[in-house]
């Protein structure tokens, strides 16, 4: 090992390979969608709710008023699609991702930045006829497969940092999550990266 080599390793904060489950990707996504809210979606559900409001209180005073029913499936309608807009966001997505060659990824936090590799590897068509695991791995190495590689620095890029019960998050721009799965951390990796980006972060 070199002086540059060493070096680099000594920056090294945590480095873990991981992968993601679709039940993973919906639970970051849905504390994703707690934690950074749109400000549009919830007026819409309190709109949606006083007007609905309003439409009953009509129909209560004014009972032979055919519009005020019309007004009011028309509120309860907008409601519930309000409400379960973000569900339903979630599942779209999901489904995209389903259709998608599966990914792995390693990641490397330093001190100054956070690097993640993607690597996408092609779908096993549960047609084919099994090959051996040898093989297949020789062909892994032999394809050769350049893992796609995202660098993000602290104090230049938008970064914020949190946590659910299955994963830790760590959230570019508000708006790209990446979702590290604690069952492929120990408990000390996580302790790390959780005390690092939380300290880390609150001083950008």
């Amino acid at each position: 090992m070199n002086k540059e080599q060493a070096s680099k390793k000594a920056e090294i904060i945590a480095h873990f390979d991981y992968d993601n489950t679709n039940d993973e990707i919906d639970g970051a996504m849905k504390t994703f969608q707690q934690r950074f809210s749109s400000k549009k979606g919830k007026l819409a559900v309190i709109a949606y709710g006083l007007l609905a409001i309003a439409a009953l209180v009509g129909i209560i005073m004014s009972p032979t008023t055919v519009v005020l029913y019309l007004a009011l499936a028309l509120c309860a309608g907008g409601l519930f699609f309000s409400l379960t807009e973000k569900k339903r966001t979630r599942k779209k997505i999901i489904e995209a991702l389903s259709d998608m060659n599966p990914e792995t990824y390693r990641c490397t936090i330093f001190h100054k930045k956070i690097e993640i590799e993607t690597i996408i590897r092609p779908k096993v068509n549960e047609l084919e006829p099994k090959v051996d695991e040898e093989q297949t791995e020789t062909e892994a190495e032999e394809e050769k497969i350049t893992p796609l590689k995202s660098v993000f620095k602290f104090g230049e890029d938008l970064l914020n940092f949190s946590e659910n019960d299955d994963s830790l998050l760590l959230i570019f721009n508000r708006r790209q999550i990446y979702c590290f799965p604690k069952r492929c951390l120990t408990e000390e990796q996580q302790g790390v990266v959780r005390d690092f980006l939380t300290k880390k972060l609150e001083e950008e």
